[in-house]
């Protein structure tokens, strides 16, 4: 046996042990790095361009809407009732195939009714122009509604980042698309997000004479299947 040999059979069982540990602790040091961030989003308050009794609120605080759902109406039962029979004789009059000249103009002037109040109907009434979170509703169903005042709040999904600081070192290697996972109370799980933006100027807090205390924010866009699950102010954990 060579005197290498002999040395490293000699190394204690423990030693060994302990090394390969210290470098398992080192790797996931390195590979699972994580900052303390913040969820932040823009609402959206909804309203309409007229005064009226809330008619019909489906909107409920903390529900998912999808886009195009109708959350409120101010529209009456009488100016529904109307925008209905005017659809149906309009489209009795199209059904026939031949009639007097007078039955054309009655089509037409039918035409423009129903699309007026089809439009009269859209403008008393708000549908959600993204997939969102609805934040909070203002009013409840009866209530008379002043026009223009907002009646639903929402947080659109698309709109929902965390952002969250990084030292100069990690910021250099970090690229817009980068997979990332975000850790927070009452998600229920963790989160996937992606990397958007990283800046490329320091924080002016951070601005001093040492480099290893420079910091740089960091963006960050959860995927929006699971956006809904953070809330705007929400400590979040980032790990990279």
């Amino acid at each position: 046996m060579s005197d290498a040999s002999r040395i490293r059979f000699a190394l204690p069982r423990g030693a060994v042990v302990l090394a390969l540990a210290a470098l398992a602790v080192g790797c996931q040091h390195e590979d699972m790095r994580s900052y303390q961030g913040y969820a932040q989003g823009e609402t959206i308050r909804l309203s309409a361009p007229y005064s009226g009794n809330l008619s019909t609120l489906t909107a409920k605080s903390g529900a998912k809407v999808t886009e195009g759902t109708t959350l409120f109406s101010l529209a009456d039962e009488d100016e529904i009732a109307a925008h209905e029979a005017a659809k149906r004789q309009l489209a009795e009059l199209q059904t026939r195939r031949r009639g007097p000249a007078r039955n054309a103009t009655e089509i037409e002037r039918l035409k423009s009714q129903v699309a007026e109040a089809q439009l009269k109907l859209a403008q008393k009434s708000a549908s959600a122009p993204a997939d969102a979170v609805v934040v909070e509703t203002l009013y409840a169903k009866g209530d008379w509604v002043p026009a223009g005042a907002p009646v639903v709040t929402i947080l659109p999904v698309d709109k929902i980042t965390v952002r969250f600081a990084v030292p100069l070192g990690v910021a250099t290697h970090l690229q817009n698309g980068r997979n990332v996972t975000l850790i927070c109370d009452r998600c229920g799980t963790p989160v996937r997000a992606t990397v958007m933006h990283v800046s490329p100027f320091a924080q002016q807090e951070s601005q001093t004479d040492s480099i290893d205390s420079l910091r740089y924010m960091v963006e960050v866009r959860p995927d929006p299947a699971q956006a809904a699950l953070l809330k705007p102010g929400q400590p979040v954990t980032v790990v990279l």
